[in-house]
């Protein structure tokens, strides 16, 4: 039998705790969106994430995390190689037919970001939980590690959200790999600041301020670039009288009818 190194019932808190990365991250991140956009698709990118960000944590761990917390060297080029892989996959499954039919490509990044970062959550806690000598801030299974494990599930998914969706939007006004290369500056950076962050958390700031600056053009721009014309009239209302009449997403071929 394998032995997970922690009891399973503290294994299920942590995934937990991951887990709720995506809730934070959803009514934080697309609470406006409400109605407003294509929400199978959207669920569907979700679950890909958790597959998706179960191998990224892996790959994660055993390229970048791991040699730095242990002191072997400092891989940047691995967490390029990785980063653009990520970056890559992410503007292939956000170029697919069934999430360019209803224009959901911010919002399915939004989603698959939300998946993808929750997963790695995971991976973080449970190394705070698992690791002793490393120098962490907080080790074992205590509350203090709890408390920390809840601030990286609210910031690290949101974080990993926000890129997707500035990818997706890229994707659906027809730039695909140069968003991509900038991407992958943009996950390494977060995957460094995690890798210092929990042996130096006045680094972790740095990602609470992205989340502030990207949470805004999401809100003015990424998200709402797949709207229809139908539907920007009516998200315009909602957010004059904060009434809305329930005008449901249409394709484009349709809202030409």
């Amino acid at each position: 039998m394998v032995e997970l190194g922690i009891p399973l019932w503290q294994l299920q808190v942590v995934t937990s705790i991951g887990i709720l990365g995506v809730w934070i991250g959803w009514r934080g991140g697309m609470s406006n969106m409400i109605g407003f956009y294509d929400l199978p698709t959207a669920t569907r990118l979700l679950l890909y994430g958790f597959f998706a960000g179960a191998l990224y944590q892996f790959l994660a761990a055993s390229m970048v995390l791991d040699p730095i917390w242990m002191g072997t060297g400092l891989p940047i080029v691995e967490g390029f190689l990785l980063s653009l892989s990520f970056s890559l996959l992410t503007m292939f499954l956000l170029t697919r037919q069934g999430v360019r039919l209803l224009n959901g490509q911010p919002t399915a990044g939004w989603t698959f970001g939300l998946g993808v970062g929750s997963m790695l959550v995971v991976l973080l806690i449970y190394r705070l939980v698992t690791t002793s000598g490393a120098g962490f801030l907080v080790s074992g299974f205590g509350i203090s590690t709890l408390i920390f494990g809840l601030i990286l599930a609210a910031i690290v998914p949101w974080s990993m959200a926000i890129i997707a969706a500035w990818q997706g939007w890229n994707a659906l006004e027809g730039r695909r790999f140069k968003p991509a290369f900038k991407a992958m500056f943009l996950h390494t950076t977060l995957l460094f600041t995690l890798a210092i962050g929990l042996n130096y958390p006045w680094f972790l700031p740095i990602l609470p301020a992205m989340i502030f600056i990207g949470q805004k053009r999401a809100d003015e721009v990424w998200l709402i670039s797949g709207l229809s014309p139908r539907m920007k009239q009516e998200w315009n209302r909602l957010q004059r009288t904060g009434v809305a009449t329930g005008v449901r997403s249409v394709a484009p071929e349709e809202e030409s009818e």
